[in-house]
């Protein structure tokens, strides 16, 4: 999956901090392959994140895992102004809703 999210530029320093703190954590899941999250140097306030999985249990279980639950809870309190997932498939890139 990857992932583009547009913030507010008075929120990217927190969005940054709170991106790569789940890096440490995530990164260490069982299942997971890679979890790379960085910021955009052309565009300020744009973010990428970027994360593989071994199978879509493994995903699902970090879906709804607490931390990962918290994480999100914080990233609401922030104002992302847009956001773009995608997940892909050897076959083929679909857009998530």
């Amino acid at each position: 999956m990857v992932g583009t999210y547009k913030v507010d530029p008075a929120d990217a320093a927190a969005f940054a901090k709170l991106a790569a703190d789940s890096v440490d954590v995530i990164s260490q899941k069982e299942g997971c392959l890679y979890y790379i999250a960085s910021q955009d140097l052309r565009q300020p306030g744009v973010f990428h994140l970027s994360e593989g999985w071994a199978r879509q249990a493994a995903l699902d279980e970090h879906m709804n895992s607490p931390d990962f639950k918290a994480m999100l809870e914080k990233a609401m309190t922030l104002r992302i102004l847009s956001r773009e997932i995608y997940v892909s498939e050897s076959e083929g890139r679909t857009l998530a809703s």
